[in-house]
């Protein structure tokens, strides 16, 4: 399912009780964007963390009730991304900096 030739389409979805899969996504730009929206629920925010990745959040995930992902949350403050008391609610996908491109 992964060659070298895809791996930076890997994108690995962070669920907010721990669990965690690994997919690709599509290689044209648009249907990437589309399936990320789809994955994370709505508009896009991205956070940056080191070694060329993102985290990749719904902009609307802590809007209403919401559940927070303690295992993207680490991620983002281990790396400096969000303020302290910051954290990130719903699905999150972990993706390469090219993928985003």
């Amino acid at each position: 399912m992964f060659s070298p030739d895809t791996e930076y389409l890997r994108a690995t979805v962070l669920q907010p009780d721990g669990e965690t899969a690994q997919f690709l996504l599509p290689e044209e730009e648009g249907e990437r964007l589309r399936r990320m929206q789809e994955v994370v629920g709505g508009h896009l925010e991205v956070v940056p963390i080191p070694c060329g990745r993102y985290l990749v959040v719904s902009e609307s995930a802590k809007e209403g009730l919401h559940v927070i992902n303690r295992y993207a949350t680490q991620m983002a403050h281990e790396s400096e991304s969000i303020l302290p008391d910051d954290y990130l609610a719903g699905t999150v996908l972990l993706v390469t900096q090219r993928a985003m491109n």
